[in-house]
């Protein structure tokens, strides 16, 4: 999910990067103080993207997630465990998980930051089928 996060937020920049220099070069008048600006709002707005785009995406199924400490498994966050999510959630939202050929339910506590997934609480578990 990172990987796809940095490639969609770096095909973001680049194209307003792009948009930035035509506009550079079929405006007459233009300096080069114009297009520091323009360069300056596509890094901005590719910034926001990068902040941003995971609470629009949200879990979607397929995602990887980190499980959070629950009563289950106490230090479950310590030790990295992670999941595949088999339904799509939101924050708040519950979301079936699968943990090593066992399925689980938990509740999505945050999205993923720039080099984490999203956090999961485990609430319920069951054998898998």
């Amino acid at each position: 999910m990172i990987g796809i996060l940095l490639i969609k937020t770096a095909q973001f920049f680049l194209g307003l990067f792009a948009i930035s220099l035509i506009y550079f070069a079929i405006t007459p008048g233009q300096g080069l103080l114009e297009l520091a600006k323009f360069m300056a709002l596509s890094l901005g707005l590719s910034i926001v993207f990068l902040l941003a785009y995971p609470r629009v995406r949200k879990v979607r199924k397929g995602d990887q997630v980190a499980i959070t400490g629950s009563m289950p498994m106490p230090f479950a966050s310590l030790l990295g465990f992670t999941a595949t999510a088999l339904s799509d959630a939101q924050l708040g939202g519950e979301v079936r998980v699968r943990i090593n050929g066992r399925e689980a339910f938990g509740i999505v506590e945050s999205y993923e930051g720039l080099l984490s997934p999203p956090k999961i609480r485990i609430v319920f578990e069951e054998m898998a089928k």
